[in-house]
């Protein structure tokens, strides 16, 4: 295995981790969160979002993100090469991973950071959940399923290159 080939199972295996999370998220947490009083899920949502920047998921996602750029970079030459439909893959695996961490940047981060102002115990609470929780679901579900097709389109890659 080369280094290019390795630095591609790294990027893909940090594109399934932060997708596995969001799935985790979507399936598990928030319909959680959604049968909670909407105080209790305002204030555990606040808490993890002020718990994910710390983590060592956000340490995944600029990783991931630095991997996914050079790796596209190498995409890019080996498909003016002889790279064919294995360079594709890995390239289109690092778009979607890229798709997937802008939609946290430019969406959820936000979000998240003007969620923290409502007030828990407040009269707008449930009315604040729910404002703030279906789209951010939305989001949750485009963004998860471009990670986990990113990280599936990178080793799809690798295999037809070593096929």
């Amino acid at each position: 295995m080369n280094l290019t080939q390795i630095t591609t199972v790294l990027a893909a295996l940090g594109s399934a981790a932060f997708g596995g999370v969001l799935f985790g998220f979507s399936t598990l947490v928030m319909p959680g969160l959604d049968a909670s009083p909407p105080a209790a899920a305002v204030a555990t949502m606040q808490q993890i979002n002020k718990v994910a920047p710390k983590s060592l998921l956000a340490v995944d996602i600029f990783v991931t993100l630095v991997l996914c750029l050079g790796v596209a970079i190498a995409a890019v030459l080996r498909m003016r090469g002889d790279g064919g439909l294995g360079a594709g893959l890995v390239l289109l695996g690092c778009v979607l991973y890229v798709v997937s961490f802008t939609i946290t940047a430019i969406y959820h981060i936000p979000h998240n950071d003007a969620f923290a102002s409502v007030a828990a115990d407040g009269p707008n609470a449930a009315q604040a959940w729910r404002d703030y929780a279906r789209p951010w679901e939305l989001w949750n579900h485009v963004r998860a399923a471009s990670a986990l097709a990113g990280s599936a389109a990178m080793i799809s890659g690798l295999l037809v290159r070593s096929a």
